[in-house]
């Protein structure tokens, strides 16, 4: 299962990566909305987690992108934030499926990859 990760920052790549590369994951990281973007051009992912802010996009904003891209518009989407509660409404009303602060709780992350995933492969199968 491919997951894209988008985050600019070079340790919470590697942490997140590693960890979700461990639990049987196929993970494509981007550290921009534009590298997110040109990655879904040639790449189905069953899953993006997406940082709210990038330094060239909001995450809201690069959701509405990649839900535009062939094959992206009912993909999973997480949204993370370090400035927690305050960006919980954004991610609602953005289209977001769930919401993590950061730190991320590894834990937490896993079980809502498992389950965005599984209703991702579920729906891939007509099930």
């Amino acid at each position: 299962m491919h997951v894209l990760f988008v985050d600019d920052n070079p340790l919470m790549q590697q942490v997140i990566s590693r960890f979700l590369m461990s639990q049987g994951y196929t993970v494509a990281i981007a550290d921009s909305a534009e590298q997110a973007l040109n990655l879904t051009r040639h790449e189905r992912y069953h899953l993006v987690v997406i940082d709210m802010r990038l330094p060239d996009r909001d995450g809201p904003d690069l959701l509405r992108a990649l839900r535009q891209e062939p094959g992206m518009a009912s993909c999973p989407a997480i949204a993370v934030s370090g400035l927690g509660e305050d960006d919980r409404e954004r991610t609602v009303l953005a289209g977001f499926d769930a919401f993590l602060s950061k730190p991320i709780d590894l834990d937490e992350l896993l079980a809502a990859v498992q389950r965005y995933v599984d209703t991702d492969r579920a729906r891939a199968f007509g099930v």
